[in-house]
């Protein structure tokens, strides 16, 4: 137990963790024509799209200790949300792109709250002094909230309200359950759980019945993701020695490699078209980002240095990538703009 909350912690702190194929690489492009969004000497982190485009919120550490920012999506008008001396992590955006959810321990322990963009109306929705409550994920239609919770000895998955109200015990094992996800219709959830001895992905409906396994076999499988037409989820294993890029169909059939090298992949995020899925790729040399498609026959690298760079995250039109690079000491957030191309091969850094 004590090595699947570390591991957990991990996942938490890099997004969840894999490098591409023997497919030929179709463009490399340079990573001095990424935009660098944050320029400070301390950690800027976890960025996080509105659903509108139009601002990304994300975690800071220049104000002496861990907060929650927003931005517009070019960089400009950073603004401390949180203004706390405890710590704040994790921002997830209501769909409405008006509010988001984070984690703090200004209370003593870890609870999820709910603030406006404008900094107003903060709210403690868990209020829950006896446990730590982690990992918001924010329904697509908004009207729920999935989180993970140890309140009962071991860490289940949690349903609640927008309001905080209405809090659901998911899952009842002796195991850790985490990387929750919403389908797209929000009819079912996919999470990762070691119930078996290792990391599997799970499928439950929506109200925490008919829980079934999607992977089953002795190695570790996680970091699942939908995608956008809830048909097929995209996921890393080590099933084969180290992580790598995989896709399944929702019921969990057709499991597929899509990635083949010596390195590790991690943190899939499906494009919102659901043509693309970007990801990290890690070689001797560090990490880059990469952009497959699902059936693996183009490969894209979007940057290439020997910088650490971790949590891709697509923009709601499918035009930017943001993510983190590490500095010589420090991680920064950077954007990648993509030109719309009807191929990978037509993918460049403006």
């Amino acid at each position: 137990m004590r090595k699947r909350i570390e591991f957990l912690i991990f996942l938490m702190a890099v997004g969840c963790n894999t490098t591409p194929t023997v497919i030929p690489v179709l463009d490399v492009l340079p990573e001095p024509a990424l935009i660098r969004l944050t320029d400070t000497v301390t950690d800027e982190e976890n960025p996080v799209w509105s659903p509108d485009g139009t601002k990304i919120a994300f975690e800071s550490q220049r104000d002496g200790n861990k907060e929650i920012y927003v931005m517009d999506a070019n960089g400009n008008h950073q603004v401390n949300l949180t203004r706390h001396e405890a710590g704040d992590d994790d921002p997830i955006w209501a769909p409405d792109s008006q509010r988001l959810v984070f984690v703090s321990n200004r209370d003593g322990n870890k609870e999820i709250y709910v603030i406006d963009i404008d900094g107003s109306h903060l709210r403690n929705l868990t209020v829950n002094p006896n446990a730590n409550d982690l990992w918001p994920i924010w329904s697509t239609r908004g009207s729920s909230i999935l989180f993970i919770s140890d309140r009962f000895g071991s860490w289940d998955l949690f349903e609640m309200d927008q309001a905080g109200k209405g809090q659901k015990r998911l899952t009842s094992t002796s195991a850790v359950e985490d990387n929750q996800k919403w389908s797209p219709d929000q009819k079912q959830i996919i999470f990762v759980s070691d119930q078996d001895g290792d990391n599997e992905i799970y499928l439950m409906n929506a109200k925490g019945s008919r829980v079934k396994p999607l992977t089953q076999n002795s190695a570790d499988d996680t970091c699942p993701n939908w995608s956008p037409d809830g048909k097929r989820i995209a996921f890393v294993s080590n099933r084969n020695g180290n992580f790598e890029l995989y896709v399944m169909n929702a019921d969990g059939s057709n499991q597929r490699r899509l990635t083949t090298t010596t390195g590790d992949e991690d943190s899939p995020r499906w494009s919102p078209d659901g043509r693309f899925i970007a990801f990290v790729t890690k070689r001797d040399h560090g990490a880059d980002i990469a952009i497959i498609d699902p059936a693996g026959l183009s490969y894209t690298q979007i940057t290439n240095s020997s910088a650490d760079k971790e949590i891709p995250s697509w923009s709601p039109d499918g035009t930017r990538i943001s993510f983190m690079v590490k500095d010589e000491h420090h991680w920064q957030i950077y954007l990648a703009e993509l030109t719309r191309a009807s191929s990978l091969n037509n993918i460049a850094v403006r």
